[in-house]
């Protein structure tokens, strides 16, 4: 069924295949930093390190270094079977990654990694820079990504957007994905998107973080999307009035506004490591 969908979607787009705006390599023009910062970018779930494929070039030219991370068992990262994989092995494995990199990061999370930066940064503060959060879950002490899912009476997600296989790992339901997490994406990216979406493994969704003062210690930036139906903005509001930020953006986009606002996306991660 994926395979038809996909196939359905590349002839009603087939205009998009050509448009330069689907060219990762094109040349990005941006003012160099006099202080330049290293990001590590770390994608949501579903997903993989692709989803940062447009942003990463602006934040290199202007001379940062930037790091994307596959979490275990997503894309590149066959460190761990995706069927067994836990919040602590995401945790481990992106906390061992930021100790190799020299100095301290910008720390940024798509959406259920909200979960695992925040776990990251209670047991290393002294590595992280800033934590950011791009629609992100924003959890205190004790909390689930679950409790978030049931608190969220304007998300759509529901048992119809993603099918449970037999080995317990959920898909992505490509007939509800355009209304659920791209309904503000440009075709061509969202084509893009849908040929690299792969299955999650839901069990550290009821994962509890365990956090204290060292966690509140880090400075937080939160980036809102005002049109998303995966984490609404009412969820985002209300966890920002648990857990303060040092500055909040705004992007009129849906959940994944990387790709359906890639300009507006960079400025800003641009403009974070000014704060």
């Amino acid at each position: 069924m994926k395979q038809i969908l996909l196939a359905a979607l590349c002839l009603m787009m087939a205009a998009c295949a050509n448009d330069s705006t689907n060219d990762k390599t094109t040349d990005v023009k941006v003012a160099k930093s006099e202080n330049p910062s290293t990001y590590v970018l770390v994608h949501g779930g579903w997903c993989a390190s692709w989803c940062w494929d447009f942003n990463k070039p602006a934040l290199e030219a202007a001379g940062h270094k930037v790091f994307t991370f596959d979490l275990p068992g997503h894309g590149t990262n066959t460190t761990k079977d995706l069927t067994v994989v836990t919040l602590a092995d995401h945790v481990n494995g992106l906390q061992e990654f930021i100790n190799g990199i020299d100095g301290k990061v910008i720390l940024v999370a798509h959406s259920m990694t909200g979960m695992v930066i925040s776990q990251v940064a209670e047991n290393i503060p002294e590595k992280i820079d800033k934590l950011v959060y791009f629609a992100a879950f924003l959890p205190q002490d004790g909390e689930a990504m679950t409790k978030f899912l049931m608190d969220d009476p304007w998300s759509q997600v529901s048992p119809l957007t993603t099918v449970v296989k037999e080995n317990g790992l959920t898909t992505f339901n490509l007939t509800y994905a355009r209304n659920l997490g791209f309904n503000t994406t440009p075709d061509d990216k969202f084509l893009f998107a849908c040929q690299h979406l792969q299955d999650e493994n839901p069990t550290m969704w009821s994962e509890p973080v365990h956090l204290s003062d060292k966690y509140m210690s880090v400075p937080k930036v939160y980036i809102h999307t005002l049109k998303d139906n995966c984490c609404s903005y009412d969820l985002q509001r209300r966890m920002i009035k648990f857990v303060p930020c040092v500055k909040e953006y705004y992007l009129d986009t849906d959940h994944c506004g990387m790709l359906s606002d890639v300009e507006g996306t960079n400025n800003i991660l641009l403009d974070i490591a000014r704060i």
